[in-house]
C-alpha cells in the first residue's frame, strides 16, 4: 500500500472549529502532515483564513467577507475561537514544521500570498491550490518556485467543467501544475488517479472520512488524502513518512516528468 500523506482539511475541523488555529494545533498533535487552509482577503487588505464568501453561518445578518474589515472578522465567534490571519498560520508552521497547503478562494491574491510565504521562508514548505486558473496563472507568473495544485470538482453539469475534470491534463499542464487536487466522488476518478501518478503529477484527493475510501485511494497510489479526521487518517494509513524533516519535493510535491 502506498503511504500517503494525512492533509488536514481546514485542520482538524471534524472535531475543531475549521480554519482555526484551535483545528491547526489539533492537526499537528495528530500527526497530519500537512494543513489544508482557506484564504481571503479583508476589505483592509489582510490575508485571512476563512472558507465562506459571507459570515453568515457564524452571525446572524451575514456580511460578504470582503466588505468586512480584520478587526469585524476577528470579533466573530468561531464555536469559541476567532478567524486568524495568514501571517498567524505562517508562524505557527514555521515553528512547528507542518506543511500547509493554502487555497486561494479568489484570483488577485496570489502575488500577496507568495510575499508573506517568501518572508516566513516557507516557499519549499507550501503548496498553493485553487480551483481557479487566473489565481494559480498569477502565481505562475510571479511566484514560479512556489508549488501550484489545481482543484477540481465543483457542483456543476457545464459541460467543458466535466471534461476537464474527466481528463484533467490540459488544465494541468496549462497552469505547469504540480498536483491535481480532485473530489474524492469524480467519476472515473480511480482510472484517472495512477494516469496522473505516471504522468509526474501529485494526487491529493478532497475530502475523504471513510476508512475504506482511504485504503483505496492509498493503494491507487495518491500523494494525498485530505480529510476532516486526521487523527482517523493516521489510524487507517499508520505506516506514513515523518516529512516535517524533509523536503516537500520529494515527497508531497512531486515533480513532473520532463515529457510531459
Amino acid at each position: 500500500m502506498n503511504t500517503p500523506m494525512i492533509i488536514a482539511h481546514r485542520g482538524a475541523s471534524g472535531e475543531a472549529p475549521e480554519n482555526t488555529m484551535a483545528a491547526f494545533e489539533l492537526a499537528q498533535r495528530q500527526g497530519a502532515a500537512m494543513l489544508e487552509l482557506d484564504l481571503q482577503r479583508s476589505a483592509d487588505g489582510y490575508l485571512v483564513v476563512f472558507h465562506d464568501a459571507t459570515t453568515e453561518h457564524w452571525e446572524r445578518q451575514g456580511r460578504p467577507v470582503a466588505t468586512c474589515s480584520l478587526k469585524q472578522l476577528q470579533q466573530l465567534d468561531i464555536g469559541g475561537e476567532r478567524v486568524p490571519t495568514l501571517a498567524a498560520v505562517l508562524d505557527f508552521a514555521r515553528t512547528s514544521g507542518i506543511l500547509l497547503n493554502i487555497e486561494l478562494k479568489a484570483h488577485g491574491m496570489a502575488t500577496a500570498c507568495a510575499k508573506l510565504v517568501r518572508q516566513y521562508q516557507l516557499s519549499d514548505r507550501v503548496l498553493i491550490s485553487s480551483f481557479y486558473p487566473q489565481a494559480l496563472q498569477e502565481l505562475q507568473r510571479t511566484a514560479p518556485e512556489l508549488q501550484r495544485g489545481y482543484l477540481m470538482g465543483i457542483r456543476t453539469w457545464r459541460p467543458n467543467v466535466r471534461l476537464r475534470e474527466f481528463w484533467p491534463f490540459f488544465a494541468l499542464r496549462s497552469i505547469a501544475a504540480h498536483t491535481w487536487h480532485p473530489y474524492e466522488g469524480l467519476p472515473g476518478l480511480d482510472r484517472i488517479i495512477p494516469l496522473a501518478r505516471r504522468a509526474g503529477y501529485g494526487v491529493n484527493v478532497w475530502t475523504v472520512d471513510q476508512p475504506e475510501r482511504m485504503r483505496r485511494l492509498a493503494t491507487l497510489g495518491v500523494t494525498g488524502i485530505i480529510t476532516n479526521y486526521p487523527a482517523l487518517g493516521k489510524s487507517v494509513i499508520p505506516i506514513n513518512s515523518d516529512v516535517k524533516s524533509d523536503p516537500p519535493a520529494s515527497h508531497s510535491f512531486p515533480q513532473r516528468d520532463s515529457g510531459d
